[in-house]
């Protein structure tokens, strides 16, 4: 910031200065050569413009993928490298128990739909829509979460 205001006097000072021998009217000054004006370029500031915050979707932080699982679950598959994500385990928690603990990891489901005894949930967070679909196993429910990217 010093560096600038010192450019801007000594810019001043020199305009000043040419001003003032250009006014004189003694004939010493008009015998003298004329001298080389002074070339000033201008100092282009480049501003930094921020980008605007995205969305940070709970589910990706950092490109890693990570899919909420109740505590009890035993996973029996996962693909988490890369959208889609898929992870499929069992639990012994009921349909309702479910349905909370991903209302409450992905926000409130705008669709769901029962088919042929599954029930599929879908959730929109960010860039990526979330699919859980619970089914009855035996004494347990198999819950599969499948993460795709919107766009």
């Amino acid at each position: 910031m010093r560096v600038k205001q010192a450019v801007k006097h000594f810019t001043l000072l020199s305009m000043i200065a040419i001003g003032v021998s250009a006014c004189s009217s003694t004939q010493e000054i008009a015998e003298q050569p004329a001298q080389a004006s002074a070339v000033f370029e201008p100092i282009i500031e480049e501003m930094l413009i921020e980008e605007p915050e995205e969305t940070i979707s709970a589910v990706i932080n950092n490109g890693v993928i990570d899919i909420p699982v109740l505590e009890d679950a035993q996973i029996f598959a996962e693909f988490s490298d890369a959208l889609p994500a898929v992870i499929n385990y069992f639990t012994h928690a009921s349909e309702a128990q479910i349905i909370n603990f991903y209302q409450q990891a992905f926000g409130e489901a705008y669709s769901q739909e029962r088919k042929r005894e599954r029930l599929t949930l879908k959730y929109q967070e960010a860039e990526e829509t979330m699919r859980v679909v619970i089914s009855q196993q035996n004494k347990k429910r198999q819950v599969d979460v499948i993460i795709e990217s919107k766009l």
